[in-house]
């Protein structure tokens, strides 16, 4: 996350970060609702997108937070299974995926700096959207 962000923050592009495991939804709503593009950094856990952050956007879904776009990563350790499972979600409301980035286990020092670079090509694709 940290990387990605690091990417972010000097194109301008707004950014807020929330930690969906310890974050009440409610407070991370009102930021889905005014941002454009929307990064999602999440692991795969058990096959599918680790429990909290599917909860978010799942609530985002029956909210009718629409036509977003997004980008996600996030690291697997036997198999992948939370960017099916994302999809999944924000197929019904819109929300294009217009790039991923996944790594297996503890990112290394390559990860780091392609997660830094992940970061700040979505947010130059935001700010070209105006």
């Amino acid at each position: 996350m940290n990387a990605v962000a690091q990417g972010i923050s000097p194109t301008g592009v707004p950014l807020e970060i929330f930690d969906a495991a310890r974050t009440h939804v409610s407070h991370i709503l009102p930021s889905l609702w005014t941002k454009a593009g929307v990064m999602i950094g999440a692991p795969t856990y058990e096959g599918t997108l680790f429990p909290p952050m599917a909860q978010v956007l799942e609530m985002a879904a029956l909210k009718r937070v629409l036509n977003k776009k997004i980008a996600y990563f996030g690291s697997y350790g036997w198999s992948g299974g939370a960017l099916k499972h994302l999809q999944k979600i924000v197929e019904p409301v819109k929300w294009e995926l217009v790039d991923s980035f996944e790594f297996v286990g503890k990112p290394s020092d390559e990860d780091l700096r392609k997660g830094k670079e992940f970061g700040a090509a979505f947010a130059e694709l935001i700010k070209a959207q105006g």
